[in-house]
């Protein structure tokens, strides 16, 4: 078999697992992107074939999360290669070991300031569904793929838990519905009229269809960029992060934040209850 061939074997694999498409896209991407460094048959990979490719990360200054990300779906498709097609790979793939921060970087977070310019634009341009898509990451902490996942019926029953919308990693949560977000999407419910609005229950569309995570993504940076939002911020997971914060300013419980987070280990949690950067490096100039 030819690597490309072993590569949409891989593929079929995550599609039946029912990873995301995101998933699928981003673990796809990393195994081309090792392949096309190596040069060679896959069922020829020796150990300094992925240490030279750890080291080539290196050299094109990726974050460190970045290079073991690319690691782990390296790891996954030769562990896959091994087991569906028998091959006796024996390449170690041991990631970067980082130390564990939990405080957040100032210049990459949105601050209630910027979100109120945000909104500010969308309405500037009455652009209810961009104000109802960022409304609802503000108002509930769900992320964008969860978002994308809200139905029309689920907005129509005034749903206050909704219990049928995947997750992080397929797994099924909860989603809390703030009384002023089911305001929000009753607001652009009424106004939803695209192309495909009648064939599909998604309650977020456009003209080809179903909003897609890139979509969000430009409509996120579009509007970042008429409020005057530093493009750094200019991300729609900041407003989940936003919702976490301001939780944590509440002095909500943190078993809580999780609960709304949709987080598995509180230890990801922790990182809403950290201070920023600045606090420290404030703190260390005044010393």
């Amino acid at each position: 078999m030819k690597n490309v061939e072993y590569l949409e074997a891989y593929r079929n694999h995550l599609q039946e697992e029912e990873k995301s498409k995101g998933t699928i896209d981003g673990y796809v991407s990393d195994v081309k992107d090792f392949i096309a460094f190596i040069k060679k048959d896959i069922t020829k990979i020796k150990k300094h074939d992925v240490i030279d490719f750890k080291e080539c990360l290196r050299q094109r200054k990726l974050k460190t999360l970045t290079i073991n990300r690319k690691l782990v779906g390296v790891k996954q498709f030769l562990d896959f290669a091994n087991e569906r097609f028998e091959l006796s790979i024996s390449a170690r793939i041991k990631q970067e070991k980082i130390q564990k921060q939990y405080s957040l970087k100032d210049e990459e977070l949105l601050t209630e300031s910027d979100y109120k310019c945000l909104i500010g634009a969308a309405n500037e341009a009455h652009d209810t569904r961009a104000k109802a898509l960022f409304e609802s990451m503000y108002y509930s902490g769900m992320r964008i793929s969860e978002a994308l996942q809200l139905r029309t019926d689920h907005v129509e029953k005034g749903l206050k838990v909704i219990e049928d919308i995947k997750g992080k990693g397929s797994k099924y949560r909860d989603i809390y519905m703030s009384d002023k977000l089911i305001k929000s999407l009753r607001e652009y419910l009424e106004v939803r009229n695209q192309p495909y609005s009648s064939t599909t229950k998604a309650l977020f569309v456009g003209e080809r269809g179903p909003l897609t995570r890139q979509t969000a993504h430009s409509e996120m940076k579009k509007y970042a960029k008429k409020a005057g939002i530093e493009a750094s911020k200019a991300h729609v997971h900041n407003l989940r992060h936003l919702f976490g914060l301001r939780l944590a300013e509440q002095g909500v419980p943190i078993q809580d934040i999780a609960k709304y987070m949709g987080h598995t280990s509180i230890e990801v949690t922790k990182i809403y209850l950290e201070k920023p950067q600045s606090h420290y490096v404030n703190l260390i100039d005044q010393l």
